[in-house]
């Protein structure tokens, strides 16, 4: 979820959250974070013993890294393969916009009620920048019109209607293991975009629930498994996930957890610019053969890279057809603009349209004054393809007609664009994951449950956290409790 409409109506219209609420809130993740992670206190300094088992964990992104970072707080003998020259996978944080600003070029928002970042934060003293709320009004454009605030104020009253009913259902749902539920296969089965034809609202609240869900998961409601949809909900705290799921960014840049992690691993248990060629498992362990011809012997193997490329790897045995994951398209355009522009015509930067662009908002919110601002169009599913169609001065003439159309006057206050286009990445081949309808059910216990030494990591794995950088954390985090508990490992 990017800055949904939900959340944009309920900021203007619903009862505000106060920062001394979230802030509370926040201690709470902190305390829960400390059942998630293994590492704290002397486990950090913990090096592995004589005849420790090895590891080797093939992606450097914030899955493969918080995996790493928590078996060797465990003991184990670690090893991370990265073929990126650079760690944090689709996590990269830009400073050459504006002078002492960062913008996010790929996962950007955190929430108070993600545990892995709050976890993470505290640990590396990691500061969080508030995102901001405007009284000003948010452009939003269903069926090519502009709503008014009477419109948008009902829609809104609508909406909360729809999700109270999928806040109930969540209620029900393991968010961790969704598959549990006793009407689990009847549930996935089931799709997002049926679920908004039985709602009863009026047509515009049922254009905004799949202008808003496409934009989110990156793929049409119709391939939207709904118990995918109730087990992120359940995740993410029910109510609180509509308005806790985007609250900050990290100060100074998300990258940098990354580098954090790294850090701590060490520099002789990271290898980057370096991709693997073939994994070989066998009933007593594993071999990895990377592509400069090295191999690695171990005793298991995590495949913690997105499943748009597995098959740059060569399995040994052949990873089973089952393992299918539905990937979403979803790309962003940093547009850097002289001045916040939109303020003087009374708009906020967050907008929402049913066009090529689906939202907004400002990618240097909240950070010291400085001259200029990056405005970030972000576009999801069947929107995001269109914009992708368009490569380099075309794509900056496309974005710039559709920003135009939203802000006026943004044509002339245009300096420069650059266009994250995560489904054309050599390394990531999607943006980020949401389960077709059948999905959870059938591919979910396979991913958790792992193929013998062959293990799994990543967003991907995450239904309670689904997209966003706490589903990779905390798929990591997860799977090195699992492997410590497995070996008998103590905690």
């Amino acid at each position: 979820m990017s800055r949904s409409l939900y959340a944009l109506l309920q900021r203007r219209f619903g009862t505000p959250i106060t920062l001394e609420e979230r802030r509370e809130f926040l201690k709470l993740t902190l305390a829960t974070s400390a059942g998630l992670l293994i590492s704290g206190g002397s486990a950090l300094a913990r090096q592995p013993k004589q005849g420790a088992k090895r590891i080797v964990v093939i992606g450097g992104g914030f899955a493969g890294l918080s995996c790493a970072f928590e078996l060797k707080a465990a003991g184990y003998d670690v090893t991370v393969v990265e073929a990126r020259g650079r760690v944090g996978g689709r996590v990269v944080s830009f400073s050459d916009y504006i002078e002492g600003a960062t913008v996010e070029g790929g996962g950007e928002l955190i929430g108070s009620n993600h545990p892995g970042w709050v976890g993470y934060a505290e640990r590396f003293a990691l500061k969080f920048n508030d995102m901001s709320d405007y009284d000003l009004d948010y452009p939003i454009t269903l069926d090519g019109k502009k709503l008014t605030g009477t419109e948008s104020n009902t829609l809104w009253e609508e909406m909360d209607a729809a999700f109270a009913g999928l806040n109930q259902a969540a209620m029900e749902v393991n968010a961790d293991e969704p598959w549990k539920h006793p009407k689990a296969a009847e549930l996935d089965k089931d799709n997002i975009a049926a679920w908004i034809a039985r709602q009863q609202v009026g047509p515009l609240c049922k254009q905004g629930l799949a202008v808003q869900s496409m934009a989110d998961n990156g793929q049409d409601p119709a391939m939207q498994s709904y118990l995918a949809s109730l087990a992120m909900i359940s995740g993410g705290g029910v109510e609180k996930y509509w308005t806790e799921s985007e609250v900050y960014r990290c100060k100074g840049g998300n990258q940098q957890l990354a580098t954090k992690l790294a850090e701590g691993l060490g520099s002789d248990r990271v290898i980057t610019g370096l991709s693997v060629r073939a994994v070989r498992v066998t009933d007593k362990g594993a071999v990895v053969e990377c592509k400069d011809g090295r191999t690695i012997e171990c005793d298991d193997v995590v495949l913690a890279v997105p499943p748009t490329v597995w098959n740059k790897i060569e399995f040994s045995p052949a990873l089973p057809a089952i393992l299918r994951v539905q990937m979403g398209s979803n790309v962003k355009y940093l547009a850097k603009v002289k001045s916040r522009f939109w303020e003087g015509a009374g708009l906020a930067p967050d907008a929402l349209t049913d066009g090529d662009v689906s939202m907004t908002w400002d990618g240097t919110d909240a950070q010291p004054e400085s001259k200029g601002a990056v405005l970030v169009a972000f576009s999801g599913g069947k929107a995001s393809e269109n914009c992708r169609k368009n490569k380099g001065k075309a794509a900056d003439a496309a974005y710039g007609e559709q920003l135009e159309a939203i802000y006026p006057g943004f044509k002339d206050q245009f300096e420069s664009g650059r266009f994250m286009d995560w489904p054309s990445d050599t390394w990531a081949g999607a943006s980020y994951a949401f389960p077709a309808p059948g999905e959870v059910t059938t591919v979910g216990p396979r991913l958790r449950e792992g193929l013998g030494h062959l293990h799994f990591a990543g967003e991907h794995c995450s239904y309670a956290f689904m997209g966003y950088m706490e589903g990779a954390l905390n798929s990591g985090a997860r799977l090195a409790k699992r492997l410590a508990k497995r070996d008998g490992v103590k905690q």
